[in-house]
């Protein structure tokens, strides 16, 4: 059979941190190329960066690349927050192709029956994992027998699809995507280190339950591992292939779940040799940082750590059930600093009843923890999130799906007491100037003195940008 998948736009209008290369994509497609399946992937985003900002420019090459390719199955990505894209591609897609077209990702997992009635050209939707449930389609099962796939014909039986053996599947196809622009130099993947970068799993899955994360949501509960010699393979591999990339992200939810294992991980990386050959960077809890262990880490090539940090009050931290505590967070800054390794603090704001002086007081707290780097995050209800089912209204079963109900929902403050007005004061005159200041530090503080023109260079090209965009 013949696969073409599409993975979904950006919004400008809502926060945009790095964009990875869509790993599931990766996988998928490696798997049914494995078994002799055609498989194309036309990436929405990355479509951007040779076509620009022209919606229609977009959409016309994506309807090109299914005439040209002529596949048997459309699978589209599905993120809450770009959810009207979906609508959108579903809808001038089944103008021109008849074959079968499915959905997948967080927003499917999460809201499976609603995704196939609010878009109604689908024909199904993936739930959890697709590389089973996609491999069995191609294979020619019945699709209303397909673990972890919702069909129409038949009105759908939800079940979750889940690979519970990792290590039996290919490793993740990067050539189906445009590797030259997601292994670009940039600051912003291992943030603010200026690296090619290719992104990785090693573990699916997150063992913790805060209310506001979706992130694991297509993974089910747990968490499971690739093997250290996969995990070493992998890598031996990819530098291979593409021999400009410096660094590795290492994209698992929570990387430092096992600490045995890292270590063996660390140890392989030195044994190896790849030690010296390339850079990582992980996402951790604060609460599993051992200073042995940080120190192993650095020697096999750690250079960052991103940490949910989430608030600098621990009445926050209680609302979104982090499970940690301020001084954990501040204890775990301490200890990545003294092992040398670069820390990323993610911080929530339009948290529950904040105040002007909340937003002070984690300034203030930002100063005196010193992060290499951080960056503020409103506090979003997505769907499949505790605090979805909690606060959310149930949004998206009452509204339709369009771009403008979307991007109101994402925008509504619910939570805190500050006006949009207030909030944006505070941001022009106390946030955005030591924001700024901080971060052009830090990036020509970590980074060679080789460097530092082409970093000059591209910030310029980024002011002149905004310059001609107004």
């Amino acid at each position: 059979m013949r696969f073409l998948f599409i993975t979904h736009g950006i919004e400008p209008n809502l926060f945009q941190g790095p964009h990875w290369l869509p790993l599931g994509f990766a996988y998928i497609g490696a798997l049914l190329k494995q078994h002799r399946h055609a498989v194309q992937v036309f990436d929405r985003y990355a479509a951007i960066d040779r076509l620009g900002q022209d919606a229609e420019k977009i959409d016309q090459a994506m309807l090109n690349a299914i005439t040209i390719f002529a596949p048997d199955v459309v699978g589209l990505s599905t993120v809450s927050p770009m959810i009207h894209d979906a609508v959108h591609c579903a809808k001038i897609i089944r103008d021109v192709f008849n074959g079968t077209m499915l959905a997948g990702g967080h927003h499917a997992t999460a809201l499976p029956r609603l995704t196939m009635e609010k878009i109604a050209e689908l024909d199904g939707v993936g739930i959890g994992e697709g590389e089973e449930s996609l491999l069995a389609l191609a294979q020619g099962k019945k699709p209303d027998e397909i673990k972890g796939l919702y069909w129409r014909k038949n009105s759908g039986k939800e079940s979750f699809g889940r690979v519970e053996q990792l290590d039996l599947l290919p490793f993740p196809d990067f050539s189906l995507f445009d590797t030259d622009f997601y292994t670009r130099r940039t600051s912003s993947i291992i943030r603010g280190f200026h690296l090619s970068t290719l992104s990785m799993l090693t573990s699916r899955g997150c063992s913790q339950r805060c209310s506001f994360c979706t992130e694991s949501l297509t993974y089910g509960g747990g968490v499971r591992f690739h093997s250290i010699d996969y995990i070493t393979e992998l890598v031996k591999r990819a530098l291979k292939q593409y021999p400009h990339v410096e660094g590795i992200y290492f994209h698992d939810n929570d990387f430092m779940v096992d600490p045995a294992r890292v270590e063996n991980i660390c140890r392989r990386f030195i044994e190896t040799g790849l030690a010296k050959r390339f850079a990582w960077a992980i996402q951790a809890r604060a609460d599993r940082l051992k200073p042995a262990l940080l120190r192993l880490m650095r020697k096999a090539g750690c250079i960052k750590m991103e940490i949910g940090v989430e608030a600098a009050l621990q009445k926050n931290l209680d609302s979104v059930r982090k499970g940690t505590t301020v001084n954990v967070n501040e204890k775990a800054l301490r200890l990545c600093r003294d092992a040398g390794i670069s820390v990323h603090a993610y911080i929530l704001t339009k948290t529950q009843n904040e105040l002007l002086a909340d937003l002070d007081f984690t300034l203030n707290w930002l100063k005196k923890n010193r992060p290499d780097t951080f960056s503020l995050h409103p506090l979003l209800r997505h769907p499949g999130s505790v605090l979805y089912k909690e606060k959310g209204n149930r949004f998206f079963e009452s509204h339709d799906w369009t771009r403008e109900n979307v991007l109101r929902f994402y925008n509504e403050d619910v939570f805190s007491k500050i006006s949009p007005q207030e909030r944006k004061k505070w941001a022009l005159s106390r946030y955005n100037p030591f924001y700024k200041r901080h971060h052009r530090i830090i990036r020509y503080k970590v980074n060679p003195l080789r460097k530092w023109p082409q970093m000059l260079y591209e910030a310029l090209a980024r002011r002149l940008k905004k310059l001609f965009a107004k």
